[in-house]
């Protein structure tokens, strides 16, 4: 990674994030090769969990993006310990760019297998008072399609809607969205029905 440092890159991508982050100036599908040649050659039956810090601990912002693609990777090898990866990444270093992984990819999928663990977790951080784990209770359920729990959702929505935050109002819009395209009869009378802020409105029934 450090030998493919691109200063210029480096410098628009982060002021793209609103100078929040280091960067190394490393590209998607660059990253993504060297990630794939490192996983193949050595990274097999590593501790997931300390290689998967550890990489999250480093400054640059790449680095947690290749934490969070090893990760998703490692998906067969997931525990107990996820959840609580989750709350910590996000405590961490949090932006939409990590907890918008975070939520639909990796607590979605870690809950679609453990579902007697979400209610816990959804209390914990809807209770919390911090808006992106806030956000990942909103989103963990965006690939759900037809498994997706409406009662829940519209209850998360809710308990969320007079939020003043710019991403909990787009998560609502972008859940919502989503599950439109399941059900936009749902999604209709669920907007109609509910004093939603006008950028969840809008983003709700943006493709309806």
């Amino acid at each position: 990674m450090q030998s493919h440092r691109h200063e210029e890159n480096a410098h628009w991508m982060k002021k793209y994030m609103r100078e929040q982050f280091l960067f190394l100036g490393i590209k998607k599908p660059i990253r993504h090769q060297l990630l794939k040649e490192w996983y193949a050659q050595e990274g097999r039956g590593l501790d997931w969990f300390q290689v998967a810090n550890e990489l999250f601990r480093l400054k640059e912002r790449e680095f947690q993006y290749i934490a969070l693609d090893y990760l998703l990777l490692e998906k067969k090898n997931w525990d107990e310990r996820i959840p609580q990866l989750v709350e910590d990444w996000i405590g961490d270093q949090s932006w939409w760019d990590v907890v918008d992984v975070l939520g639909p990819h990796v607590m979605g999928n870690y809950v679609l297998k453990h579902p007697d663990q979400r209610d816990y977790w959804i209390q914990r951080w809807m209770s919390s008072g911090n808006f992106w784990l806030q956000r990942v209770c909103l989103l963990f359920q965006l690939t759900y399609k037809h498994k997706t729990d409406v009662v829940l959702l519209a209850r998360l929505i809710q308990e969320l809607s007079e939020e003043k935050e710019f991403f909990i109002q787009k998560a609502i819009g972008w859940s919502l969205r989503q599950y439109a395209r399941v059900d936009g009869v749902w999604v209709k009378d669920f907007v109609q029905s509910n004093n939603l802020a006008p950028l969840s409105r809008r983003e709700a029934l943006k493709h309806l």
